[in-house]
């Protein structure tokens, strides 16, 4: 009788992809060495039953070191030297990388957004390993004796692509962004997902080391095609928003401007006035009354339906003789002081009773033509300030120490500008606003 072939030394001798190796012979020597690589275990199987687990390293199995060998022992002798009988699994821990994953049939997603179901399907891979030999061996190998990646993709693909299309569905619906975008966001999908597919290999004794989304592609459909539609109008609708606020600030902007150069403009035109005001009296005789007579009388003289009614009567050419000296007579009346009273610098003032068309400056005494708001002379404004509640807004008399309104008191003549009617804070002596010096 033959007998069976005996191993002195026992290690993995399979392909990389294995994860599960059945050593062929069961016969081994009492006394072999077992060399079991770092990133795999070994088994020692009998009857059924696995006797012990070899983590990686280099073993000399004897009866001595291995007494579990003693229940091994067979009545088999080979050269004087006793042996045993067992079976032997190398169970491979390393990572296993890049198995493929894929939705067979498109996954119905409700649009957080748009409130529409669309279809959308993913691929990617996954990175596993064994965590627990023995677990994964009794649960996944058993009397298949020996497993490669091939068999743990076939294994887990229905689980896996039903969990992954439920995680899927509920992390696109839960999304606030509309599902086209939230497609793009898928380390967070997979990250989501590591767990729930981690506890579906544990069972097995495996982990997962590694998952990957590749892609999430939603399907174009007649559903996808009318929310591309309405987002296309929604677009419309806010460029037009859009568009409209930024003419309102354009419009706003150029009324601003508009504004402030109208201001400008009237700013200029009063210190004309004022500039040819003074000028005109730089000789101290009435300049500026004298050539606003002349300006009367050419207006007057150009007048045809005047000048001829004039003719008429036979004043000729003798017309503007008599109007200028009725209208010197008219100045002479209504104005006194041309030739200067050492007050006014030689400006014309007002005679009162002749009731001229002109205001009296409160500061410097000169005469102003009436609608001036400041005075020629002295710059000084013609209208005194409103004094005006601070509580209520009415305007209050002068020399009223409480609102007539609303009975709150007001401040005290120190505390508002006589000039601008700028409040002054307490203890300042010159106006912010107008430079004005305030009055005791």
């Amino acid at each position: 009788m033959a007998l069976k072939p005996i191993m002195n030394v026992i290690k993995n001798e399979s392909m990389g992809n294995m994860l599960c190796y059945k050593v062929p012979c069961e016969d081994f020597n009492n006394g072999s060495t077992l060399i079991v690589a770092e990133y795999e275990e070994a088994l020692f199987m009998k009857d059924g039953m696995i006797e012990q687990v070899f983590q990686g390293g280099r073993y000399t199995l004897t009866t001595e070191n291995f007494p579990f060998l003693t229940t091994l022992k067979s009545t088999l002798i080979s050269g004087g030297v006793s042996a045993y009988n067992c079976r032997i699994y190398f169970i491979s821990k390393q990572h296993h990388l890049e198995l493929k994953w894929g939705t067979s049939e498109p996954v119905n997603v409700l649009d957080p957004v748009w409130q529409t179901y669309i279809k959308v399907q993913a691929r990617g891979a996954y990175t596993v390993a064994v965590k627990d030999g023995k677990k994964f061996f009794v649960k996944l190998v058993g009397a298949n004796a020996m497993a490669t990646e091939t068999d743990i993709v076939k294994n887990f693909r229905t689980a896996f692509i039903q969990n992954i299309s439920e995680e899927l569905a509920a992390y696109l619906s839960a999304s606030p962004e509309e599902v086209v975008l939230t497609c793009n966001k898928k380390k967070a999908l997979a990250d989501g997902l590591m767990e729930d597919l981690n506890n579906i290999l544990d069972e097995y004794g495996m982990e997962l080391i590694n998952f990957y989304i590749e892609n999430v592609g939603v399907v174009e459909d007649e559903n996808f095609k009318a929310i591309d539609e309405m987002r296309r109008l929604n677009q419309v609708k806010m460029f037009e928003r859009r568009q409209n606020i930024e003419d309102e600030r354009m419009r706003y902007g150029l009324n601003r401007e508009k504004a402030e150069s109208d201001r400008f403009v009237s700013g200029q035109a009063a210190q004309a006035d004022y500039e040819r005001m003074r000028i005109r009296d730089q000789d101290g005789n009435n300049g500026w009354a004298r050539q606003e007579e002349a300006e009367i009388l050419k207006a007057m003289a150009g007048n045809e339906g005047m000048a001829g009614a004039m003719a008429g009567v036979g004043a000729g050419l003798g017309f503007g003789a008599s109007m200028g000296r009725a209208m010197g007579n008219m100045f002479d009346q209504g104005f006194t002081g041309a030739q200067g009273d050492g007050v006014n610098n030689g400006l014309f003032r007002a005679n009162p009773e002749a009731g001229a068309n002109v205001n009296i400056c409160s500061k410097c005494g000169a005469a102003v033509p009436d609608g001036m708001k400041f005075c020629g002379n002295c710059g000084a404004p013609m209208e005194k300030p409103k004094i005006i509640c601070t509580n209520c807004g009415a305007e209050i008399p002068e020399g009223m120490k409480f609102c007539g309104k609303c009975g709150t008191p007001i401040a005290g003549a120190s505390n508002v500008c006589r000039n601008c009617g700028a409040e002054i804070p307490e203890g300042m002596q010159f106006c912010g606003r107008c430079g004005a010096k305030v009055e005791g």
